[in-house]
């Protein structure tokens, strides 16, 4: 537990350095923080035109391009949180390489302001899909539960593996390379864009065991209304457990070599 103890020690910093990342993004545009909102709307005007208008995807039992774009929305956002924030620890050595070798600044802090300012710019898209889902009667007060737990479940996994990226990226440098294509492998094999259903029963029953669509499933169940599924969020929490204790290891074992690498 000596990771986070650092980082709560360390917090008015790990609050400092995500208040300056976030900035860092819009800095120079005209329009500066409102990109966050902007950013999100354009993305996912762009997936909904393709994957519904184009190719004429509906929701089971729920027609409408009203309910698959929430659907698809409440997928898109967890799931691009997630793949940011891995995509940023894997380079972040190299990327802040004079903080890391010349500031005396704890690298967990650093991994930690960089993660809140990921999930920053994300939260504000997940507002809005809340305020959209809350008008359109689909989220509840009893889903507030699993959008907490799937909350939870996503930092909690990701903070482990970006440990783990943070140190490895230092010593591989095409890691970037490596991450950026597996996790776009595995943006096709999480039903996000489509639903569980439409897999073949050979495959159907090997989705309980993503635990990124146990993340994802406990967004549906609050924003869009479905049922909440035990078993898949059972997988998806203990493999968030597992990613951080290994990634604490991992961080752990080689953090005193990073700065001699940036």
């Amino acid at each position: 537990m000596e990771i986070p103890r650092q980082v709560w020690r360390w917090r008015r910093l790990v609050g400092e350095l995500a208040r300056r990342d976030f900035k860092a993004r819009y800095a120079g545009s005209a329009l500066g923080a409102a990109w966050s909102v902007l950013e999100p709307l354009v993305q996912f005007g762009l997936y909904l035109t393709v994957f519904s208008y184009f190719l004429g995807m509906r929701l089971e039992g729920r027609p409408g391009v009203g309910m698959f774009g929430l659907y698809l929305i409440s997928g898109l956002v967890p799931f691009m949180a997630f793949q940011e924030a891995i995509g940023r620890a894997t380079g972040l050595v190299r990327e802040r390489a004079q903080l890391v070798r010349h500031v005396n600044v704890p690298l967990e802090a650093l991994v930690a302001g960089t993660l809140a300012a990921v999930f920053a710019r994300h939260g504000v898209a997940l507002v809005l899909i809340l305020g959209v889902a809350v008008a359109w009667g689909t989220a509840t007060l009893a889903g507030l539960p699993w959008l907490l737990a799937g909350l939870v479940v996503l930092a909690v996994g990701v903070f482990g593996l970006a440990l783990a990226l943070t140190v490895a990226g230092a010593f591989l440098p095409d890691l970037a390379q490596i991450v950026g294509t597996a996790t776009t492998v595995l943006f096709f094999l999480t039903p996000v864009v489509y639903e569980a259903k439409v897999l073949p029963r050979s495959l159907a029953g090997y989705v309980v065991l993503n635990p990124m669509w146990g993340a994802l499933r406990c967004f549906r169940v609050a924003l869009v209304g479905e049922r909440p599924d035990p078993a898949s969020f059972a997988v998806a929490a203990a493999t968030a457990v597992l990613l951080f204790a290994l990634g604490s290891v991992v961080f752990a074992a080689r953090r005193r070599q990073v700065p001699d690498l940036a």
